[in-house]
């Protein structure tokens, strides 16, 4: 969809979105008496309101370079001049647009064999494998000995190496996704990006790349071939940049596929599985061969950040900038569930989405703005690849080095109250010490990584600020938190992700408990503001990243 689509029929449903908001609705209520008295402010209904507009059928699940994902951008970007907010350069009307190419791969040109001895095995595509189309080539075509490499990863700071004595130059590399527990879940979480591993199996010599998710065929088509259906963002020139995902044609394994492969070597996947949970390396020659053929088609499209700033009042400290984000994409229309087709997205990230705007309701609304300026950003594309903030941070609107800090919302479920918060980032610059602070002045608590084997650290947009040298940090529901009912947050959410997550049913008329989405629109609400004013992040010197930053 271009970016001028939207006219005045379409302008006039979101205005109906806006006033199309149940009575029921969550009014103003009273704050606790010692709670700050601008977070305060922060009301459910400048959430819900949001909520129930960005995850209606009309923005048709919000799909990155689609109808409904313009339709959200522009939304968003409506609430940010409404405030009062600045436009800044390179994003015109508050949108800056992300050029976009969009790989699929064609009907019917995929296949992919497995060779052993005199013996041939076709694999069949959607149930054995798919394949992730190349942003670049219009084919792929490789047949090679095939190289299991264990997790595909080398963890210098750990002295680990799943290619220490094997060779791979001129062979297909397989890999199981993710690393072992030995490593430290962000190192690992860094290390297991596909960018990184498959960095590494090019620069041996590898010819091809087979990502084993070892998932029922139809839990990867539904969770992996419609988010992951090769995006990237254009430079100048047109080349696409792909930071997190493949770089290149690579097929996907389903367990099915995965079995039949170690079967043929001998081994069997599960013998393979339970060997890889030792923590020690366990690379090894298949003994077969692989091949794989495919044909891709290519669309350059665009896609919007909603970017709005909100200035400083400082002489000095307005030219720094401390920047909020959340993503407003989801994943679009799907397969239907009972009926319903359109993947609303009301917890991811509609929910971050909306507190996004409250904050930026909120900062409009002081008497007195902070020291530094404050941008607002939702980004686009994070289904796709984390690309809107990485575009962003690729092509900030502000010289890169002013930017202090940032703030990242995404996927809190807010489902029962919080008592705690998960903090994301915190440990590797002083943000860490803010957050708790702020934090403690709600009552709050801060809590470990519960699921450290997930790597979220490294899979929402705060980490591409931190990877250009930017602290940044995400809060996440914690497991303490809970209603005190015997429904514990631990529960709860993984019933959630199990059952709700990236389908139909993720809608505003699920059980979402308003009041906790205050909560959390207060908690960060008193972080970026503490740090708007405050002394300038700094790194702790425990982040890696910290003198070695990724090339651009």
């Amino acid at each position: 969809m271009k970016d001028h689509l939207m006219n005045r029929s379409t302008r006039a449903a979101v205005a109906l979105l806006l006033l199309d908001t149940p009575a029921t609705a969550q009014r103003p209520r009273t704050a606790p008496a010692d709670l700050d008295r601008a977070a305060a402010m922060i009301q459910p209904y400048w959430i819900s309101s949001h909520v129930r507009a960005l995850a209606d059928d009309a923005m048709e699940g919000r799909e990155t370079s689609t109808r409904g994902g313009w339709l959200a951008a522009k939304y968003v970007a409506a609430q940010f001049e409404s405030y009062g907010l600045e436009s800044l350069p390179g994003a015109a009307n508050f949108l800056q647009r992300v050029p976009l190419r969009r790989a699929r791969v064609i009907d019917g040109s995929a296949s992919m064999a497995i060779v052993a001895g005199g013996t041939r095995k076709e694999l069949e595509v959607g149930k054995d494998f798919i394949v992730h189309a190349d942003l670049i080539g219009p084919r792929v075509a490789w047949a090679a000995p095939a190289v299991f490499v264990g997790f595909g990863l080398t963890v210098p700071e750990q002295g680990y190496d799943d290619y220490a004595g094997i060779d791979v130059k001129g062979k297909v590399v397989v890999m199981m996704p993710g690393g072992p527990a030995s490593v430290p879940s962000d190192l690992r979480g860094h290390y297991s990006l596909l960018q990184a591993k498959e960095e590494n199996a090019l620069a041996r010599g590898a010819v091809g790349i087979v990502n084993v998710f070892p998932l029922p065929p139809a839990t990867v088509r539904e969770k992996v071939e419609r988010q992951l259906d090769g995006f990237a963002w254009l430079d100048s020139s047109g080349a696409p940049h792909t930071r997190f995902f493949e770089l290149g044609a690579a097929a996907r394994l389903t367990f099915d596929g995965a079995d039949a492969l170690f079967r043929a070597a001998g081994r069997g996947l599960p013998a393979v599985l339970e060997a890889l949970g030792s923590g020690k390396p366990q690379s090894f020659d298949l003994g077969v061969s692989l091949e794989l053929r495919a044909e891709f088609a290519h669309a350059d499209t665009a896609a919007a950040n909603a970017v709005g700033v909100l200035r400083g009042r400082d002489p000095t400290l307005r030219d720094e900038f401390v920047v909020y984000s959340a993503h407003l994409d989801h994943v679009g229309i799907g397969p239907a569930v009972n009926g319903d087709s359109v993947y609303h997205g009301a917890i991811d990230n509609a929910g971050g989405t909306a507190t996004l705007i409250a904050l930026a309701r909120a900062f409009a609304s002081l008497p007195e703005r902070p020291r530094r300026s404050i941008i607002f950003v939702a980004v686009t594309g994070e289904e796709k690849g984390i690309l809107g903030s990485d575009y962003f941070v690729h092509h900030p609107p502000v010289p890169l080095e002013r930017l202090v800090a940032n703030v990242n919302m995404d996927n809190y479920v807010m489902l029962y109250p919080i008592r705690d918060f998960v903090v994301y980032g915190a440990q590797y610059s002083t943000l860490g010490k803010v957050a708790e602070t702020e934090l403690g002045r709600l009552g709050i608590a801060t809590s470990p990584d519960p699921a450290p084997e997930q790597t979220i650290f490294t899979r929402s947009d705060h980490y591409t600020f931190m990877r250009r040298g930017i602290p940044g940090l995400m809060l996440f529901t914690g497991i303490a938190s809970g209603d005190g009912a015997g429904r514990d947050g631990s529960r709860v959410l993984r019933d959630w992700l199990g059952r709700i997550h990236h389908t139909p049913r993720d809608v505003v008329d699920q059980a979402i408990d308003w009041n906790a989405a205050v909560t959390y629109a207060r908690a960060n609400f008193l972080i970026g503001r503490a740090v708007a004013n405050g002394e300038r992040p700094r790194w702790n010197g425990t982040y890696f990243f910290q003198d070695r930053q990724l090339k651009p």
